[in-house]
């Protein structure tokens, strides 16, 4: 007895009519919901994290080795100026860099769509392909794609090399954001040295900068829809770690680190 044959493969328009378009609205409502921070998160988590653990580890090594309030304000003070600058000078030359990087594989691969057209197609093909998209629903889908230049460049850019312009954010925007929000850590274990002595100050800073740190896990956690008690005790134990250490190197050491 002969097998029946194979399905024929379903065309373009069989399938668009099999799954209907959303409603008009519905795109819109979807990036309205959007935080408009969102391309900036990392950013803000790692400023602030930064910020928050160097400066505390730097102020808790003073106190361990030198029990003195002003030099672990000025130590403080100082690592605050000078990580907030350095973090955005190296976010805005990474960002700049990243967009460049894209910017050229992006020319060269419109360079090969433009002189080997066909070969081109035939790459588009085997991603489709790998998706179960077959037949004359995938001749249909590279035709389209094909009389559209810049759309088949977004998704050959997207299939070969996994990279995409990053929408919306500006190499500038993000530098000042990491910077605002390593100062704003940073504040946290340097705040109780104007008005306590250095072992009161340290507590008072070990609260506030772990304190601090629990509430950037939780908020990094609400944003990218995770537990937020395990991403809070998670930043908490990274950074009381290395506070611990750093004050525990002051002490044996008795020198300012």
């Amino acid at each position: 007895m002969a097998e029946p044959a194979p399905p024929r493969p379903k065309t373009l328009a069989e399938l668009e009519k099999e799954h209907k378009a959303p409603p008009a609205g519905l795109h819109k409502h979807e990036a309205e919901e959007q935080n408009p921070l969102r391309n900036y998160v990392r950013d803000i988590v790692l400023g602030f994290n930064d910020g928050v653990v160097s400066v505390f580890a730097i102020v808790a090594g003073v106190v361990g080795a030198t029990n003195d309030a002003r030099a672990a304000l000025v130590a403080g003070v100082a690592a605050s100026v000078a990580g907030a600058l350095s973090m955005g000078m190296g976010e805005y030359l990474s960002t700049k860099s990243q967009a460049e990087y894209y910017d050229a594989e992006r020319r060269l691969e419109q360079r090969h769509i433009r002189e080997y057209p066909e070969l081109e197609r035939q790459e588009m093909a085997e991603f489709f392909r790998a998706k179960g998209i077959d037949g004359p629903a995938l001749d249909e889908v590279l035709d389209k794609l094909q009389a559209d230049p810049e759309k088949f460049l977004d998704v050959m850019m997207r299939e070969e090399f996994g990279i995409s312009p990053q929408m919306g954010r500006s190499a500038l925007k993000a530098s000042l954001v990491v910077m605002v929000a390593f100062f704003i850590g940073a504040a946290l274990p340097v705040l109780p040295f104007p008005f306590l002595a250095a072992r009161p100050g340290i507590l008072a800073a070990t609260v506030l900068a772990l304190g601090g740190l629990g509430l950037a896990g939780a908020v990094k956690a609400w944003v990218s829809g995770l537990s937020k008690w395990k991403s809070a005790v998670e930043m908490v134990a990274l950074g009381g770690a290395a506070a611990l250490v750093t004050y525990g190197v002051g002490t044996l050491l008795g020198v300012s680190v």
